[in-house]
């Protein structure tokens, strides 16, 4: 089941388009990485889908009853402790401060619920915020560049966590980062937000492999490319082709083994920029 669908999106600020005419569909437990240089509207996106900006045309149709959202560091007040400040925000959403246990241990924040979040480090911050996010809803979590300020360690903890989240109670993300780096390693699905329009990169179109065979030679794959119409790019010496399914089929019936890599986001990402 689909928990956000984007229909026809059109999003002007001060006779500015941010988002022109654009479509997304994301399923329910997806973990979806949000790319785009700065300015190009990422946080804007994730305030349209959050309900904190309205005045924009299309549909934006989401199946969840709340939006939990965290925009790079946390709203939470720094002279209460970590415990007042959650226990405020489930007396704001109408939870019961119990409920919210197992997010507590498996964010491992525990140890400092009792400590004023001034006093509090970036990383012990975020899990905070993280916190206060599922409290506002246990389906779907918007982050908007979480691992900010945070150290390798911190980077890999967090990235961990989301990743637990997901896995444990089925909650779908949307993270937006410069570093795609961290996007890959625990996303199922990325968007690209470039010339106004929102881009799946997990479409066919974008799904790029690299294809070599023990076999035959890579002029000789070229050739069976050629002659049965497959488009494809050379780089490096290296084929780059997008419809595997067809190409790995094809080939099979000519009993023709070929080696597949999948190109990584950043290449994508990458050689997108320069069309």
């Amino acid at each position: 089941m689909n928990i956000l669908t984007i229909k026809n999106l059109n999003f002007s600020y001060k006779d500015k388009c941010i988002i022109n005419n654009s479509n997304l569909c994301i399923e329910t437990g997806d973990i979806v990485g949000l790319i785009g240089e700065n300015g190009a509207g990422k946080s804007t996106l994730m305030k349209l889908i959050s309900g904190i900006m309205t005045n924009y045309s299309g549909e934006i149709i989401i199946n969840s009853k709340n939006i939990g959202i965290l925009i790079e560091e946390p709203y939470l007040y720094r002279d209460l402790s970590v415990i007042r400040n959650l226990k405020f925000f489930c007396r704001l959403y109408n939870k019961d401060f119990n409920s919210i246990d197992s997010f507590i241990k498996l964010l491992d924040i525990s140890s400092y619920l009792n400590k004023k979040v001034s006093k509090l480090s970036l990383g012990m911050k975020q899990r905070v915020g993280i916190c206060v996010a599922l409290i506002a809803s246990n389906e779907f979590i918007l982050l908007d560049e979480p691992t900010n300020g945070l150290d390798p360690r911190g980077i890999f903890e967090l990235l961990n966590l989301i990743k637990e989240l997901s896995k444990k109670f089925g909650i779908t993300f949307i993270i937006s980062s410069h570093i795609i780096e961290n996007l890959e390693k625990i996303c199922n699905k990325n968007i690209l937000l470039r010339n106004r329009k929102i881009i799946s990169l997990d479409s066919e179109k974008y799904l790029k492999y690299r294809i070599s065979s023990f076999e035959v030679s890579q002029f000789d794959l070229i050739k069976y490319l050629e002659n049965e119409g497959y488009e494809y790019e050379v780089k490096g010496g290296e084929i780059i082709v997008s419809n595997i399914n067809e190409i790995e089929k094809f080939f099979y019936t000519l009993n023709i083994n070929i080696k597949k890599e999948k190109l990584s986001l950043s290449e994508v990402y990458f050689d997108e920029e320069r069309v």
